[in-house]
């Protein structure tokens, strides 16, 4: 009679060997290692690389769902978001169907609240958020209130037409201003003000309605895109901007402005600045402005209401 097989002690390895066995693992079968103790969550930790996870969580009506994935070998895991009975249920399974772990509570929030508790400890991934209009300002506030209460980075912040109150507005500006990317595509009140701090360095920013900005305080963004008419906009308001640019040493690479319906008057925001003419009969205007600190070249474009700064060099 042949002898039945023990199962390996798999913790009972030196950490090399247990650390090269976790590689050749699906990043689902590290995950659900992770939920079966606190001793499995501890172990597993320190074997894992530093800053190389990520989650991506969307709050949609076409999907609910979180990603957790990484820059390293494995492939990305989902989370699928689900109710039953009243009942929202976060579960991650094995392809078998032979292990899963299940987050649930009776507010979204509560098992959201469990997976980023679970993952700050023991992955510290990066944050991206995705939330439409189906889900209420509180629910959001929720979530990136825990985020920064977990300190995790936040990447990613995309909201579409999410109601929220000049309170919210100003908070998420507040809390994401390091953000890498931060889209708000939703209405602000008409008597919105704010204004941002030389600190407010996000990498790729875009709104929808922009009213309240002032643009030269945003020149330490790399992208910034403005949609929906703002009819707001006007040469002394883009003068400005321009003369920031040309004097200063910051980080705006591209700034975009669709479709205001008033029009640009070209001739009146180019008044007492050096550029050079490119492109000056017909429509787009365009000319070249030039950086004093280290002559960097911007090209300057009108197109009847949209306007364009994009460095070239």
């Amino acid at each position: 009679m042949s002898e039945v097989s023990k199962p390996l002690p798999l913790f009972r390895l030196p950490a090399i060997p247990l650390t090269k066995i976790s590689r050749y693992m699906h990043l689902r079968e590290i995950l659900l290692i992770t939920l079966a103790s606190k001793k499995s969550a501890f172990i597993m930790k320190s074997l894992l690389p530093l800053n190389s996870f990520y989650l991506q969580m969307r709050f949609s009506l076409a999907a609910r769902e979180i990603f957790f994935g990484t820059k390293g070998p494995w492939d990305p895991v989902t989370i699928k978001i689900q109710t039953e009975d009243d009942i929202f249920k976060l579960q991650v399974t094995q392809p078998s169907g032979d292990v899963s772990y299940q987050w649930a509570g009776l507010q979204l929030q509560e098992p959201v609240g469990l997976l980023l508790t679970h993952f700050a400890t023991v992955f510290k991934p990066t944050i991206s958020i995705h939330v439409e209009k189906i889900y209420s300002q509180e629910f959001l506030i929720g979530v990136i209130n825990q985020v920064k209460q977990l300190n995790l980075v936040r990447k990613s912040i995309i909201l579409h037409r999410v109601n929220l109150s000049p309170e919210n507005y100003k908070f998420i500006l507040e809390e994401c201003k390091e953000a890498t990317e931060l889209l708000i595509h939703c209405k602000v009140a008409p008597d919105f003000e704010y204004r941002v701090g030389p600190d407010f360095r996000v990498d790729h920013f875009s709104v929808s309605d922009g009213r309240w900005m002032h643009l030269e305080d945003f020149t330490n963004c790399k992208t910034i895109n403005i949609y929906e008419n703002p009819n707001y906009i006007n040469p002394e308001v883009l003068r400005t901007l321009i003369k920031k640019w040309v004097e200063s040493d910051c980080r705006l690479k591209h700034l975009k402005v669709n479709g205001s319906s008033v029009g640009i008057d070209f001739s009146e925001l180019l008044t007492g600045i050096e550029h050079t003419t490119t492109e000056q009969t017909g429509e787009p205007h365009s000319v070249e402005i030039t950086r004093k600190r280290d002559g960097k070249k911007a090209l300057v474009k009108c197109h009847r209401g949209d306007f364009e700064l994009k460095v070239i060099d």
